[in-house]
């Protein structure tokens, strides 16, 4: 069996649309890291059995390429939308606490 590094290059370009595409979608972009990792880490590995082997490494390089883009991507969105969520949670609790508040008030000024 030959190793040319071409099934790991081709599941690594695979691995590195997936995951920027994953990038787009705000629950998903967990998936997307993981994804653009393993994508990654194939990458590297089947360039360097095509470098071995003698063959072209576009592929594996492309692979290589998409599969950073879109792991930062979706770090950067995961990081963007937590930091969102964490800021949207913090501001409903406070206007919840002053709606309280003014109700209690309400209420016991018309006691």
């Amino acid at each position: 069996m030959q190793k040319d590094g071409k099934t790991l290059s081709i599941i690594g370009l695979v691995l590195g649309i997936l995951s920027l595409v994953l990038a787009w979608f705000v629950y998903l972009n967990i998936l997307g890291i993981v994804l653009g990792v393993v994508g990654i880490v194939l990458s590297v590995k089947g360039k360097k059995q095509a470098t071995e082997a003698g063959v072209p490494t576009g592929m594996a390089t492309a692979g290589l390429v998409l599969s950073i883009i879109g792991a930062a991507l979706s770090l950067v969105g995961f990081f963007t939308c937590t930091i969102c969520a964490i800021c949207v949670t913090n501001t409903a609790s406070q206007y919840t606490n002053e709606l309280n508040d003014l109700l209690s008030a309400y209420g016991s000024a018309l006691n």
